[in-house]
C-alpha cells in the first residue's frame, strides 16, 4: 500500500507540474484563439482538482502498477500514452463532433499533449520507483 501511494505522488508531481506548463504555454493559447469566449475566468479549481485525482487514480490503476509489478517502465509509457490518447481523444473529437466552434488545432493540440503527458508520468512514476532513473 506504501509503494501504491509513493507511485501516486510521484506520478501526480510529474502528471501536474508538466500540465500546468503545458496548459499555460500550449493548450490555452489555442483556446483562447477559437473559444476565449467560452474560458471561465477565474478557473473553476474544484472540478479541475476531481479530474486530477480519478485520472491519476485510473492511470496507476490501469497502467502504472501493472507496470511497476512486471517491473517494465516501458509498459508505462506506451500503455500510459494509449490510455492519454484514448482520454484526450474522447474529450476532443466529442467536442469537435458536437461545438460549433471546436477546431482541429485544439483536437491536435490537446490530443498530442494528453498523450504525450500520461505516458510520461506514468513512466517516470513507474521508473523512479523502480529505482531506473537513479
Amino acid at each position: 500500500m506504501g509503494q501504491a501511494i509513493l507511485l501516486y505522488a510521484v506520478t501526480a508531481v510529474v502528471f501536474l507540474g508538466l500540465d500546468m506548463a503545458g496548459i499555460r504555454y500550449i493548450i490555452r493559447p489555442i483556446f483562447e484563439t477559437h473559444i476565449g469566449h467560452l474560458l471561465a475566468a477565474p478557473l473553476r479549481l474544484g472540478p479541475a482538482v476531481v479530474f486530477y485525482l480519478f485520472y491519476i487514480a485510473g492511470l496507476l490503476f490501469f497502467v502504472s502498477l501493472p507496470a511497476l509489478k512486471a517491473g517494465a517502465p516501458l509498459q508505462a509509457l506506451a500503455f500510459g500514452a494509449l490510455l492519454g490518447a484514448m482520454c484526450y481523444g474522447t474529450y476532443e473529437m466529442t467536442n469537435y463532433a458536437t461545438l460549433a466552434d471546436w477546431s482541429w488545432q485544439q483536437v491536435l493540440a490537446d490530443g498530442l499533449w494528453g498523450t504525450v503527458l500520461t505516458g510520461f508520468a506514468a513512466w517516470a512514476g513507474v521508473a523512479a520507483l523502480s529505482g531506473r532513473l537513479a
